[in-house]
């Protein structure tokens, strides 16, 4: 008897999980602020920063800011103009950023020198190249004519989260071009410059879902 029950739980443990494996992937939800319409009108050139590491991370912050550029190069929504990484406003503007604001006077030179409507800052939070792949971004959207904030994402992907591989797979059915590689929508979480193509995907996505 304590066999056959044994077998039982097995079994049922078994069908449990194959039904779990089985379930659709799905999209999560990403924490994110959009202004109202009327304020996103205007902006029609942004100015995209060199992307910054938060204290105690280290990062391949061009890697991870050439991708999100690229994202934001598919919406076809504004000229994209990156700022240099020498440039001199790049310093003041990172370090009002590490103190949760963005320089007034930064923002003003780079209106005036580059006639941008908005400026894209962004920082790196999290990091982990190697698998299973981490990383953690803060990017935020202010306008030059506002001085507000008018789009800004905070979110954390880590392989280790299982509603992150869910979300990854379904990036993987439902969006990614396959170049038929024989690992699926786990390649994604191996390679690390598809690893931030993900990321970054799912950032800019949030511009459209509003």
């Amino acid at each position: 008897m304590k066999r056959t029950a044994s077998f039982a739980a097995a079994l049922t443990a078994l069908l449990l999980n194959s039904c779990a494996l089985e379930r659709p992937p799905e999209k999560r939800d990403v924490n994110h602020f959009l202004a109202d319409a009327r304020d996103l009108a205007s902006v029609r050139r942004v100015m995209v920063l060199p992307f910054a590491e938060e204290s105690g991370v280290v990062a391949e912050c061009t890697r991870i800011r050439d991708a999100y550029v690229t994202e934001l190069q598919k919406l076809r929504r504004f000229e994209i103009v990156p700022l240099p990484d020498a440039a001199a406003e790049v310093q003041q503007l990172q370090a009002s950023l590490r103190h949760g604001s963005v320089s007034t006077e930064g923002i003003v030179e780079l209106c005036n020198r580059y006639r941008v409507d908005a400026v894209l800052a962004g920082s790196v939070t999290a990091y982990r190249a190697y698998t299973p792949p981490r990383l953690g971004m803060r990017t935020q959207l202010v306008s030059v004519h506002s001085g507000s904030v008018i789009w800004a994402v905070d979110a954390l992907y880590d392989a280790n989260d299982r509603s992150m591989q869910s979300d990854l797979r379904h990036y993987y059915e439902n969006v990614e071009t396959h170049d038929g590689n024989l690992h699926g929508w786990e390649f994604d979480a191996i390679a690390p410059t598809k690893f931030c193509a993900y990321v970054a995907h799912r950032f800019v996505g949030t511009w459209s879902e509003g």
